[in-house]
Order: C-alpha cells, then structure tokens, then sequence
C-alpha cells in the first residue's frame, strides 16, 4: 500500500505541476513565442479545456481497458505532450503539446480516483482520494516556487521537468499490484443512466461551488484585495492566489483525516452552508484584512470536503462504473471553475466590483443545498438497502 500511495501523491503532484508550469513563466514565454496575450491565453487554456473535455470519455476508458491500463496511457500523452512543447520556440507546437497534456491529466486524475477506490480499505476511499486532491493543489504551488528558477536553465525545462517526473511513476506502476475484476467488459450502469441519476448531478454541483470557488480565488483574489485596498495593485497582492491554492491543498489533506472522524453527507452538506455564508459575507464586505480572511476561510471550506465528495459518489454506482461517474462528477466541477472565473471578470467590467458574483455565487450555493440534501440522503438510504 506504501508504494502505491507513493505512486498517488508524486503524480498528483506531477499533475499540479502540469497545470501550473507556464503562469509562473508568462513573460519569459511571450518573449520567446513572440505572442500577444490573446496568444498566450490560448496556450494557457488548451490544458485546461482538454482536462475537462476528456473527463466522461476517461472515465469510460478506464472502466473498459482497466486502470493501469488507463494510467500508462495517461503517463504516456504527458510526456509526449510535455516532449513536443520542448522540441522548438514554437506556439503551434506548444498548443499542440498543451493539448496533448490536457489529455493526460484527465484521463489520469480519473484512473487515478478509480485505482483508490479499488485498493483503499472499506470506508478510507476518500480518505486517500483527499491526499491526491491535496498534491495536486500542493503541485501548482511548487510550480509558482520553482518555475522561475527552473527557466534559468532554459525554456525547455519548463516543459522537460514534469515531462521527466513521468519515467519514474510508469516505473512504479509496473511493479505494483491492481486487483480488479476479470473477464470482459459489462458496465454496470451506463453514461446514459448516470446522466439519469439526481445525485450525480448534485454531487458535480457541490464540487463546482467549491473547486470552482477555489479556482476563481485563486484567478481573482489579488485583484479583488486591490478593489478593497487603497494603494495597493493586483500585482503586490499576487501572494494572494498562490496562498489560495496552498490553503486548498493542505485543506484537502487535512479534510481527509476529518473524514475518518465524521460522516460524509455531514461534511459535504455542511461545508456548502458555511461556503454559502462565506459568499455572502464576501458580498458585503469591504475591509481589507476581513475580505482576506473570508476569503482564505472559503478556500479552506471548499477544499476540506474534496475527500466527502468522492466518498458519496464511491457508493452511487458499482465498481466497474466508478470511472465513468467520477468523469461526470469532474466534468461538471471544471466547466463550474471555467464559468464561475468568467463570470466574476464579466461582472468586475460590468459593475466595477466581484460582489455581486459572490452574491449570485451565494444563491447558487444555498439552492443546491435544499435540494441536494434530500437527494444525497435518499441514494444513502437506497445504497443500505441493497447491502447484503
């Protein structure tokens, strides 16, 4: 089992890395591409849409070809990916390669939460689900520490060190040991009804107000301190976001040993009430240290529950349709972190100020939680009932 989690935390973190490599080395890399920011911000972007794009039909492959299977292949479009960004100065290349990563760290991420699922102890799913969660936040921040030094040796070695992390997890995948089921392949529960299924959807809704809250504080934070603090620029206040991210990172860790002390369900449904109170006071306030302070709170609320989430979703489907569910879960949580990030800019230009998309944020968040509830309780109370 140590080797194994040693295997879950180092791509995780791997994956974080992978994310946030090329932020760190904005500038450098506009020079070398000779690229305006509309350029550059397709380049930045290209991961992250194929991330989310490949999330369902991830989930699907891993559920049809096995998780190892599925991990090599994953392992294998990072370091291609990462390769081909490095060959020359070229922004059709690195797109291209940007696109290739993306595809890896979402069929990755989602073999992954399947491979914890299979081998964690009965009830520690999301236990260990929340330390992968954890290294991956853990991972962009190492990548805003180091990635300025790292391109003092050259620009290929922004792509080449997480395209080199790759070699040492495929070794370690082929000498551990994944128990799965054997014979052909029969999903269980197909897309088609996993689409059907109420707590899918809500559980996607519960993780998109919280990664996507993550997310969109980490994007904006340093330029919603700047609207609240005299003096200061969103550039001083850039610590902001890494902050962000380091508190979701070690909130997603430490939610995990919470979830071996209290219920799920009761983690899930009330770190949403405390993310829809931190969301409204965020709408109202206008001090400085307290906007700060709310802020890094909503960060750590909306981390906390990452292991929960997973949890709930473990016990909604059979096994051998985990994959295929925890890719919709994800699918739903990235294009919430994609939508919630534009509408805050949209609102910024339009009233001047984020509060009003903390407002709508709020409303949001109150309304999945009445309706929610009933339905996570109800698929508890169905998934007892069919217990031997």
């Amino acid at each position: 089992m140590k080797t194994k989690m040693t295997f879950i935390i180092l791509l995780g973190l791997n994956l974080g890395f992978t994310f946030m490599n090329l932020p760190p080395a904005l500038e450098n890399l506009m020079v070398l591409y000779g690229a305006m920011y509309t350029e550059i911000a397709v380049l930045m972007s290209a991961l992250l849409w194929t991330h989310a794009a490949i999330q369902v039909p991830g989930g699907m492959i891993s559920d049809r070809i096995g998780t190892r299977a599925a991990l090599f292949i994953s392992l294998f479009f990072m370091l291609a990916g990462n390769l081909l960004a490095s060959v020359a100065p070229n922004l059709g290349l690195a797109i291209l390669g940007r696109v290739l990563s993306g595809t890896g760290t979402g069929l990755g991420f989602i073999a992954t939460m399947k491979m914890i699922a299979i081998i964690a102890p009965p009830g520690r799913a999301g236990s260990y689900q929340a330390q992968l969660g954890g290294a991956f936040s853990i991972g962009s921040v190492v990548a805003y520490m180091t990635i300025p030094h790292i391109s003092l040796w050259g620009w290929r070695w922004i792509y080449l060190v997480p395209s080199l992390v790759c070699l040492p997890l495929a070794g370690i995948l082929f000498i551990i040991k994944l128990q799965e089921r054997q014979g052909p392949f029969r999903a269980e529960v197909s897309l088609k009804q996993i689409l059907r299924m109420p707590p899918g959807w809500i559980l996607g809704i519960y993780h998109a107000l919280s990664y996507g809250s993550v997310l969109t504080l980490g994007n904006w934070i340093p330029s919603l301190l700047a609207e609240v603090w005299p003096g200061q620029t969103a550039t001083q206040l850039a610590w902001g976001g890494a902050s962000v991210m380091l508190i979701s990172g070690v909130g997603r860790m430490g939610g995990g040993f919470v979830l071996l002390r209290f219920p799920s369900m009761l983690i899930a449904n009330g770190s949403i009430f405390v993310l829809f109170l931190l969301f409204s006071s965020l709408c109202l306030l206008r001090v400085p240290s307290a906007v700060m302070i709310t802020a890094f709170l909503a960060a750590l609320f909306a981390s906390v529950n990452f292991g929960a989430f997973w949890d709930l979703a473990s016990r909604a489907v059979p096994s051998r349709s985990l994959g295929t569910l925890f890719g919709f879960v994800n699918l739903l949580a990235n294009l919430g972190a994609v939508c919630f990030t534009l509408m805050f800019g949209w609102i910024k230009d339009q009233f001047g100020t984020f509060s009003w998309g903390f407002g709508i944020i709020a409303l949001i968040t109150i309304w999945s939680l009445l309706i929610g509830r009933r339905i996570l309780y109800s698929m508890l109370d169905n998934a007892s009932r069919s217990e031997p």
